[in-house]
């Protein structure tokens, strides 16, 4: 009977947890469970591959790419969360609806990671609110009901924090974390700050036994990095990231201009908040959550509390030695800024802990009052902010999603009417067609030029090919040759919808 007691009594906030999370998620649950954005549909291909031929080719491809790295190559996101989709394919079915499931599993096992953390951390209030927090932060939410890394991202994150904080030194914890990492590392490449961080609070603990979990770590992540990692790193498009064009100047002084310039862009549209309200909102609930972080080190420092808070300060040194580095990157490499902030909301997890956990010690200093006030005023921030990027983020959706439904019905029929089955499509920005035309694969970006598409034509051979009466490379044929019904004289004309020209090999 007492174990029963205990069993229920210990379960019981994990139920509490998972009510309120399963209920937020069926409120806010989309009208249907099907892919919306472009990057989705990069995911969903690759891990039906690996499912299916475990294979991490791409379905979608440039056209620039092809000519530079040749066909076929990786996607230019490593497989990290194909292979976790994959995991949920091979259990629920290859289907439309199986990655949001995987998504809501991951966005449960979070919540139930923050609580634990917060729990031990200080107490089970910590953990209720951080859960709270994270639940009601901007991106949380409409991340979650769509089929990209943030949510899976942070879920490692709060694995590796969960290893790393609350178990014992051991080799097996060094081997675990070592898998958790580099799972991180396939997701979003930048999270391999979470290697130095987690060496920096083994070195600074120096628990018993830590020297096990240091050199299983090491050695672990090193075997890893030469057996999986670089391989499935290797042969990736090569996409033209603004950090492609950075990096790859051959001057550092051009290199440090660029980043200069990159910076200024970015922070022209966070501090636009009337134009851009997502990027702004989001930044400014960052600055709330780290200025009371960064608020609780300096009364530690202050008040000499250094030996009493030591947890809080050492999970806010790991939280520092992954984000800064991160933050950096965002800000000087990203052209698009949804793309970084997006990035920085995988750290969601750990700032939501840090915040609750340093409002909690400052309880001491400022009072009940003040304390429950300034906690009313950041739920409030939150949620505004949440808000207005759910419906932002949600609209954008339903915009992109009628695009891609849209290029891929109109490709569909005139496949079904020349009664083809192309295994090579040029169609531009075409994403969807790689799904509803599986095992057909897209390149999404045209060739601008005749000489362009002779030089993709050395790598690959193209079966169908869809061209709009304005583009570059329709245009520069209707002067060369003075007719539509050839293209290139290699491609003959079979179908023609309003300005749309579809053309066969010869």
């Amino acid at each position: 009977m007492t174990f029963r007691r205990n069993l229920f009594t210990y379960l019981f906030p994990y139920l509490i947890l998972f009510i309120i999370t399963a209920t937020t998620l069926y409120i806010t649950k989309p009208i249907s469970l099907q892919i919306r954005w472009n990057d989705e549909t990069l995911y969903y291909t690759v891990a039906q591959n690996i499912v299916r031929n475990f294979d991490f080719n791409s379905n979608h491809y440039l056209a620039s790419s092809i000519i530079q790295k040749g066909y076929p190559t990786k996607d230019t996101h490593l497989p990290g969360y194909p292979l976790i989709l994959a995991l949920g394919f091979l259990i629920g079915g290859i289907n439309e609806a199986t990655p949001f499931f995987v998504n809501y599993f991951l966005l449960i096992l979070t919540i139930f990671l923050i609580f634990t953390v917060g729990k031990n951390l200080l107490n089970q209030w910590v953990g209720y609110g951080a859960s709270f927090i994270y639940l009601i932060f901007p991106y949380t939410l409409i991340l979650t009901h769509s089929v990209m890394t943030e949510i899976s991202a942070s879920a490692v994150i709060m694995v590796v924090v969960a290893l790393l904080f609350l178990q014992t030194e051991s080799f097996s914890k060094g081997i675990f974390l070592s898998l958790a990492i580099a799972l991180a590392y396939l997701i979003k490449p930048f999270l391999l700050t979470l290697f130095p961080a987690s060496i920096a609070i083994l070195w600074i603990q120096k628990n018993q036994d830590y020297k096990k979990t240091f050199l299983s770590l090491l050695f672990t992540l090193a075997l890893l990095f030469v057996t999986v990692l670089i391989p499935l790193a290797e042969n990736q498009e090569i996409y033209p990231y603004a950090a492609t064009r950075i990096l790859s100047q051959s001057n550092f002084a051009d290199i440090l201009r660029m980043m200069w310039e990159n910076f200024l862009f970015n922070c022209t549209l966070i501090i636009n908040v009337k134009k851009f309200p997502v990027y702004g909102t989001i930044t400014i609930s960052m600055l709330v959550l780290w200025s009371i972080i960064l608020a609780v080190l300096v009364m530690a420092i202050y008040q000499s509390k250094i030996q009493q808070l030591s947890a809080y300060i050492n999970l806010s040194i790991f939280s520092l030695i992954s984000f800064m580095p991160a933050l950096l990157a965002v800000f000087l490499l990203y052209q698009y800024i949804d793309m970084g902030i997006r990035g920085l909301a995988v750290f969601s997890p750990l700032i939501a802990i840090l915040s609750v956990a340093g409002l909690w010690q400052l309880n001491y200093q400022l009072g009940t009052k003040k304390i429950v006030a300034i906690g009313l005023g950041i739920c409030l921030c939150l949620s505004y902010s949440s808000f207005i990027t759910f419906h932002k983020l949600k609209n954008l959706q339903q915009r992109q999603s009628q695009r891609l439904y849209n290029y891929s019905s109109r490709v569909e029929k005139v496949i079904s009417k020349l009664s083809v089955q192309p295994q090579v499509v040029i169609s531009e920005k075409n994403f969807y067609l790689a799904i509803a035309n599986y095992p057909t694969q897209v390149i999404w970006q045209l060739p601008q030029t005749l000489q362009e598409l002779r030089e993709v034509e050395k790598k690959v051979s193209i079966d169908l090919i869809e061209l709009k009466d304005y583009d570059p490379i329709f245009q520069e044929n209707l002067q060369v040759y003075g007719n539509v019904n050839l293209l290139d004289n290699r491609y003959i004309l079979q179908d023609q919808n309003q300005d749309f020209y579809y053309y066969l090999q010869n």
